[in-house]
């Protein structure tokens, strides 16, 4: 039996996951029409899983030696993946940055260097979002845990939602469109 399907199956598998990264990166309305449907992101992860699993099985039956190194370059790549993405290792790139950032112009605060480093790599976030990030979180290492998840997708934090606070309107409030809070009824 041939390697080929099998590494076909593979590299369609990890294309899927590059196009689900792809398609969870950009906004709402920035993505395809096909994409903005809810079962989208899971339809595309069942078969980003299935094409690599299917790929493997196929390579473990043409060769089981090519599918366990096939398998253990795919671990220490995924592994690499997560120690470049992880808060300490973000954290520790950044503290290196400030402090050369620091010794080159010594004038500067703290503020305004984290300020300088994340414009530097995300321009598109504007002023007034790192301006805010900085007075929120002022130490390096609050800031890099914040920096990081924000990198990785961070869409706030999760709570009981909208209904744990808020009431929808009574039949009176209807026409006015007013939302009430919970007490104030």
């Amino acid at each position: 039996m041939s390697l080929v399907p099998g590494y076909t199956l593979l590299f369609l598998g990890l294309f899927a996951m590059l196009a689900a990264t792809h398609f969870r990166g950009l906004r709402y309305f920035d993505r395809p029409a096909p994409a903005r449907n809810a079962l989208f992101d899971p339809i595309l992860a069942g078969l980003k899983w299935a094409l690599l699993l299917w790929g493997l099985i196929l390579l473990l039956r043409a060769s089981p030696i090519v599918c366990f190194a096939t398998t253990a370059a795919l671990l220490v790549l995924w592994s690499y993946r997560r120690v470049i993405r992880s808060d300490a290792f973000q954290e520790r790139l950044l503290r290196r940055d400030f402090a050369v950032l620091r010794r080159s112009r010594p004038d500067m605060s703290d503020g305004e260097i984290l300020f300088e480093l994340t414009y530097r790599k995300h321009p598109r976030w504007g002023p007034e979002l790192i301006e805010q990030m900085v007075r929120d979180y002022p130490t390096i290492e609050s800031f890099a845990r914040m920096l990081s998840q924000m990198e990785r997708g961070f869409r706030g934090f999760k709570g009981r939602g909208l209904s744990s606070r808020w009431t929808a309107p009574s039949a009176g409030d209807r026409s006015s469109g007013r939302v009430v809070r919970r007490g104030e009824e």
